[in-house]
């Protein structure tokens, strides 16, 4: 799964390297550690306008949600979205061919069991000081405040051997993007499955620090 990750690069960085324009930039706030439980506002990438960088909150909410109480309840579930079964979740399905987005970080953060422990790893890429992980997002409009909510979901596929060592129990990470698919992921007419985008990313081209 992907409940962590790393995002502390400066808003001109991630604009040069994704080609884009910061919305809002303002309210980012880089973080060594943003954990998907403290609901935070991430930067993302979006089909609709891959020129613009936004902020959107951790954890969709369909638009089709009925009332606050239950897109509380719903977002608690929607951190991580499993690249096998998009096409048959209620939550996914309507915007797997609609609005995709890009989620730029340093890396991420997994737990590896050890009996009763559990020991933490960074994660990244060899040569890439930022990538791209794939998601999902959705707009929901709040009935009882009319406030539109924008928020966003990782997808993740199964671990490659580098995470199966250390995401021991689920065996799972994040989709992580090449340089060469993050323009197809966008590209709502692509087909993720044909294209092997959801495939788990080369082992030899990540490491993995243990922290202590």
């Amino acid at each position: 799964m992907c409940y962590a990750v790393k995002i502390d690069l400066t808003r001109g960085e991630l604009e040069t390297r994704f080609g884009a324009k910061f919305v809002e930039s303002d309210n980012y706030k880089p973080d060594s550690k943003s954990s998907a439980f403290s609901l935070p506002l991430l930067p993302v990438i979006c089909s609709e306008n891959p020129a613009e960088i936004r902020l959107y909150l951790w954890g969709l909410i369909p638009f089709w949600t009925g009332d606050a109480e239950k897109a509380r309840n719903i977002r608690m579930k929607t951190f991580n979205a499993r690249a096998e079964s998009l096409a048959e979740k209620a939550s996914y399905k309507h915007v797997l061919n609609k609005r995709r987005c890009i989620i730029p970080v340093n890396g991420f953060y997994e737990w590896q069991t050890a009996g009763k422990n559990k020991i933490p790893y960074f994660i990244g890429l060899n040569n890439e000081k930022v990538f791209g992980l794939a998601g999902l997002y959705d707009q929901w409009k709040n009935p009882g405040t009319g406030e539109q909510i924008n928020t966003f979901t990782v997808i993740t596929t199964q671990a490659n051997p580098l995470l199966e060592v250390i995401h021991n129990l689920k065996k799972r990470m994040p989709v992580i993007l090449s340089g060469s698919n993050e323009k197809k992921w966008l590209d709502i007419h692509t087909d993720p499955v044909k294209e092997g985008i959801f495939e788990p990313y080369p082992e030899q081209l990540m490491f993995a620090e243990k922290l202590s």
